[in-house]
């Protein structure tokens, strides 16, 4: 018994952390299907392709959510089994990306990394605001991205979570 308390008392301080590791009503070990089950209704099964994948994870879940009292879209990508969550990405509903970066701001606080304005081809810039953080107490790597509208392509933002690896710096 003696032997084992060491192992306990390691164990006792690991778990309040994993317990926490998670975005919303969500959990970073969870499945697609245990993400669907535990929306309520409001995350459908689907199928994502090819340009549907980020950081190498593949689109599983989609559906709406509602938090801190803004609607989003939300998708939810997992391991090609979908048997491990890596990643969750909102767009705010109503495109609002001033009000989804202020509520960013007040939850965590200054980013950590800022960059914006990329050079594009013809000598135009793209206006992109890239956003990140750390949020240890959740377990959560935090990413915002916002782009103006170009071309053809409307103006739009985003937010991403995913668990925090140990190559993450710690939040400022």
């Amino acid at each position: 018994m003696r032997r084992s308390l060491p192992a306990l008392a390691a164990l006792a301080f690991v778990l309040p952390s994993l317990a926490h590791a998670d975005w919303g009503w969500t959990n970073w070990t969870m499945s697609a299907a245990q993400v669907i089950e535990t929306s309520g209704g409001k995350v459908q099964a689907v199928s994502g392709g090819q340009g549907d994948r980020v950081h190498g994870f593949d689109l599983k879940a989609r559906g709406r959510t509602r938090q801190d009292g803004m609607n989003f879209d939300a998708e939810f990508y997992f391991d090609p089994d979908g048997k491990i969550l890596h990643v969750v990405r909102l767009t705010p509903a109503e495109r609002d990306c001033r009000k989804l970066l202020k509520r960013l701001k007040k939850r965590y606080g200054a980013p950590r990394d800022e960059s914006q304005n990329f050079p594009m081809s013809g000598g135009r810039t793209l206006a992109m605001t890239a956003l990140k953080w750390s949020d240890p107490e959740h377990g959560n790597f935090v990413a915002y991205t916002g782009m103006s509208a170009f071309g053809d392509m409307p103006a739009t933002c985003f937010v991403r979570y995913r668990p925090l690896a140990e190559s993450d710096p710690p939040p400022s």
